[in-house]
């Protein structure tokens, strides 16, 4: 299975992890947002990505103020969801949010996963 992935045009910051497996075994079908726990930048999340000792990643993140960053191209499965199956399939979308229970998105972070899932549906 080739595809010609794509990564979203809604990117405002670019730094790629090098905690990923390389090319997908299956194709795009779902996405997994998932809470930071955390108000971070865009910047401070891919630092943290960009360390081979945190041994975690995700394809993108939202930070507090509603900035996308791109961490690992979708063409390649993240480190994200402490799941093989699901991290080969999915887009996944770390979003920061509160630190306690119900560990809340901003609005505007919010607002943002909503057009960014809009955009990963229409290109896959």
């Amino acid at each position: 299975m080739t595809m010609a992935y794509t990564n979203s045009s809604l990117v405002a910051y670019t730094k790629l992890s090098p905690n990923h497996s390389g090319a997908r075994t299956h194709s795009i079908d779902r996405i997994t947002p998932h809470c930071v726990v955390g108000q971070c930048t865009a910047e401070g999340l891919g630092d943290w990505f960009a360390k081979s000792s945190t041994q975690a990643s995700s394809n993108y993140g939202i930070d507090k103020d509603g900035r996308v960053g791109l961490y690992v191209e979708e063409k390649n499965r993240s480190w994200c969801s402490s799941s093989n199956a699901n991290d080969q399939r999915a887009v996944t979308i770390e979003c920061a949010s509160d630190t306690s229970e119900p560990y809340a998105f901003r609005d505007v972070v919010y607002q943002k996963l909503i057009t960014l899932c809009v955009d990963i549906c229409c290109r896959n």
